[in-house]
């Protein structure tokens, strides 16, 4: 059986919890079947100074299941 790519999607890149950077394919607009439940993200790599990563503060992401995986490091 021989399928082929529906769409492609571009990320777009925002500032995230406390100014760490993200690129973010989706939620975005026309992709309104996986929007408000999935969040697709991918952070770094970013390099902070002792003493200057903020991290993410609290925020109400209730009923999500986060996955998380590393590519190296």
């Amino acid at each position: 059986m021989s399928r082929s790519v529906a769409s492609v999607i571009s990320a777009h890149r925002q500032i995230e919890g406390g100014g760490f950077p993200v690129r973010r394919p989706f939620p975005t607009a026309g992709m309104d079947q996986v929007d408000p439940f999935l969040l697709l993200d991918e952070m770094g790599p970013v390099e902070w100074p002792p003493g200057e990563a903020i991290g993410a503060p609290d925020h109400p992401h209730r009923g999500f299941e986060t996955v998380t995986y590393l590519l190296e490091g």
